[in-house]
């Protein structure tokens, strides 16, 4: 996670960005007025309170892996890493395994590999569903 040592407007709106919010819903979402949003624009360099400082660490923390890329994307920061977990989903990096994209080149090439060692081995016979008593010919021989 990308961290901010002293917060300014500058990164507050990068915040809000990323987050793709209103000011309305940034000011609100933060508990604080609008227009103290519409101040970070004009003075980009304005230092927040020591309680908006805190109250914009605990929302970048709280945000998904997706956000905090973009927000890093924003300050022209390079991005944090993102895992990937079993099932699919991604979070911070700091929670699981970083996402290689070389790892998906590997497994299609590992799949094509055992399709094809697989289409050349010999296919199982299905077995045989019906019994000789339930066989027409073989019922009237038996009599």
């Amino acid at each position: 996670m990308t961290i901010i040592e002293e917060w300014t407007g500058r990164h507050a709106r990068a915040l809000q960005a990323a987050m793709r919010l209103t000011n309305e819903a940034f000011a609100e979402y933060l508990g604080i007025a609008p227009r103290t949003v519409s101040k970070w624009r004009r003075r980009p360099e304005m230092v927040p309170s020591q309680y908006l400082q805190e109250a914009l660490d605990t929302t970048l923390r709280r945000t998904d892996a997706e956000t905090q890329a973009r927000f890093a994307a924003n300050l022209g920061l390079p991005a944090p890493p993102v895992a990937v977990s079993a099932d699919g989903a991604m979070s911070k990096g700091e929670e699981g395994l970083e996402f290689d994209p070389s790892f998906v080149d590997q497994l299609y090439s590992a799949v094509g590999e055992l399709t094809r060692v697989l289409s050349g081995l010999p296919t199982r016979s299905a077995p045989a569903t019906s019994t000789p008593a339930d066989s027409p010919d073989e019922f009237q021989a038996g009599r």
